[in-house]
């Protein structure tokens, strides 16, 4: 509104100024003496109106250039406003959302303080387990507690990917309790390298057996050595058969010694 009073102001002055012009003109050209006179007086005159009339048209371009400059720092000056009084609003939030995160991470430690020698004692304990286990796919089960016992000592990793990790161990073994498996490789028979095929049935028992089906062997858990079976090498023949799916499935006399575990907790062997 102050622009608009300020254009309008300028536009009176040049206005009175012009008309005072032209009553000077009027007056000088009624004392002019001659014709001539009153020629140029007319055509001074006419130039000054001109050139007033330009100086007025140029005033009036700059005024609505002033006028929208105007206008839009009013809008901006508004947002500027408006954002202010935003962050105040989402300072207090964020302060709030950091308190809350602060109390969660403390928590957070405490918890890893108590949960994670646990992981680390429960992890050792199975390491210990599968490693005095019946020797059936070792290389896989080592390598999921490898993977556990890494992201463990992985400092990056948070709480619930340790927890994972470890959990995702136990199960497999858990799991590996109850398979059956037929895998051929070669094992350390009498002092020497013989390739065999092995039946492993869940933690119950593992056998091996030449490939003409003549020679069998169970793998002995206290001595920790293959012992030559005599008189059931047709049973564990029928049971590899039965778990590649050569032989209907059916019931398989096989072999058995007393299980000899050792529990998670205590480690004492049962």
């Amino acid at each position: 509104m102050n622009v608009e009073v300020t254009g309008n102001l300028v536009q009176y002055r040049w206005y009175v100024i012009f008309v005072t012009l032209c009553i000077l003109m009027i007056t000088k050209v009624a004392f002019a003496a001659s014709a001539a006179e009153v020629k140029g007086i007319s055509e001074k005159a006419v130039e000054v109106g001109v050139v007033s009339q330009a100086t007025h048209e140029s005033w009036v371009e700059e005024e609505h250039r002033l006028l929208e400059e105007i206008e839009d720092l009013e809008n901006l000056l508004e947002h500027i406003q408006w954002q202010r009084k935003k962050l105040v609003v989402y300072k207090s939030d964020l302060q709030g959302k950091i308190a809350d995160l602060q109390k969660k991470a403390a928590a957070m430690e405490a918890v890893n303080m108590k949960l994670l020698p646990v992981l680390e004692a429960n992890l050792t304990k199975l390491q210990t387990m599968v490693a005095a286990d019946i020797p059936a796919n070792m290389t896989e089960r080592r390598k999921a507690l490898n993977h556990a016992a890494v992201v463990l000592n992985d400092y990056d990793m948070g709480l619930l990917d340790k927890t994972r990790a470890v959990l995702d161990a136990v199960a497999r073994e858990v799991d590996f309790g109850h398979q059956v498996n037929v895998l051929e490789d070669e094992i350390e028979l009498d002092g020497q390298r013989r390739r065999v095929k092995i039946l492993q049935v869940g933690r119950i028992g593992v056998y091996a057996m030449t490939p003409d089906s003549e020679k069998a062997w169970q793998w002995d858990m206290s001595a920790s050595i293959w012992q030559p079976i005599e008189n059931d090498a047709a049973a564990i023949r029928d049971a590899i058969e039965m778990a590649e799916g050569i032989r209907l499935v059916g019931l398989s006399r096989l072999p058995l010694t007393q299980p000899e575990t050792e529990t998670m907790q205590g480690g004492t062997k049962q």
